[in-house]
């Protein structure tokens, strides 16, 4: 009989999943230091990658399912998007070794960025600290029926972004940015918005938000918008229900501040405020949506345009307006989800991420055994 009080303690488990074409083809190198700077730290290290996202995904999930105590994904903000769908909502805590072209969510959050040592080392003081080297972070939990998956058929089939849902021109440079094969790098999104810009017409859309924060003061401002209605408090007395119905070039429920590799579209949103930054722009005609691209890459701008408003939420729903052409695919984290309808929700807290605290940055880890 064993006697439990002399059992050893296991070893970490920690799962990683790598993206091998990330960081313009390094992305398979630097999985292999990673996976063998983490074995050598003392824990046990399993390899999660597959022949394809989907498989990737499925490993991470009956990982976790087994006991996984972290979740590390080399790459982009796509391997950050893969890495979210798994661990969201489970308590499983992701790390992020940042090495993609756009980066943005570890931009937004502070992570370091194309240093594989300094991120590893990061990591490994974040698991020493136990919870203290956990922070939390909120979700958009995506619904509708409009979403593309093997689960679609399923009534409570969802997908998680860290960033943004992209439904408008945005979404329209990210599809053909995915399309290209040349310039690499964060040049590819640029000549594609340039591109897309150049052919850009309006699309109709019918939105309702939900339990939208609005200051009395300002309510006036916001229903002088071409198209937004005042649906008045909700019930639980929390914000206002809002529906605009209106040709547009912009629609963006985000999380972060920044999408496409710097992009600043909600250049004021919080990851953890728990509120949608929910950005739209009226038909602001081709030259107009020729001047929104710069101001966003450029700094932000654009929030002070009387073209565009940025309405902080809980939850929109996203759908076709009457009479209206096609709307473009949505994205999210530069990801393809579907089509709408679709209705993004905040997940207040629901990811939890490997950050170190900054007070233990000169102490040293503990063995994971």
């Amino acid at each position: 009989m064993v006697n439990v009080a002399e059992t050893p303690e296991r070893k970490r488990r920690l799962g990683v999943v790598v993206n091998p074409t990330a960081g313009k083809g390094r992305g398979a190198r630097v999985g292999n230091d990673v996976v063998n700077r983490l074995f050598s730290e003392g824990y046990d290290v399993w390899n999660l990658s597959g022949n394809s996202a989907t498989l990737a995904l499925e490993h991470c999930k009956r990982a976790i399912a087994d006991g996984l105590d972290a979740l590390i994904v080399v790459g982009g903000d796509g391997m950050v998007h893969l890495g979210i769908n798994a661990v969201a909502g489970t308590g499983v805590p992701l790390g992020i070794v940042a090495m993609g072209t756009g980066n943005d969510f570890a931009h937004v959050i502070g992570l370091p960025v194309h240093d594989t040592q300094e991120t590893v080392e990061a990591m490994d003081l974040a698991l020493a600290q136990g919870p203290a080297g956990i922070q939390s972070f909120d979700a958009l939990q995506v619904t509708g029926l409009g979403l593309e998956g093997e689960e679609t058929k399923h009534p409570e089939y969802v997908r998680y972004a860290a960033g943004a849902l992209s439904c408008g021109i945005d979404a329209a440079i990210n599809a053909r940015a995915n399309i290209m094969t040349r310039p690499r790098g964060s040049a590819r999104y640029v000549l594609a918005a340039l591109r897309e810009l150049s052919i850009y017409d309006a699309w109709q859309y019918h939105l309702i938000i939900e339990n939208a924060r609005v200051e009395e003061a300002d309510l006036p401002r916001l229903l002088a918008f071409p198209g937004i209605t005042d649906g008045g408090p909700e019930a639980d007395g929390v914000g206002r229900r809002l529906h605009w119905d209106s040709p547009g070039a912009l629609v963006t429920a985000a999380n972060g501040k920044q999408i496409g590799g710097g992009i600043l579209v909600a250049p004021d949103a919080l990851p953890n405020d728990g509120l949608i930054d929910l950005v739209i722009a009226g038909d602001v005609k081709r030259a107009g949506a020729a001047k929104l691209f710069p101001q966003m890459l450029g700094g932000g701008s654009h929030k002070d345009s009387d073209d565009v408003r940025i309405i902080q939420c809980s939850a929109v729903t996203v759908e076709s307006g009457d009479g209206g052409r096609h709307l473009p695919a949505t994205f999210a984290d530069g990801e393809y989800l579907g089509t709408l309808p679709l209705r993004a929700q905040i997940m207040p807290g629901a990811l939890k991420i490997l950050v170190p605290p900054q007070e233990a940055s000169a102490s040293e880890p503990t063995s994971p055994e």
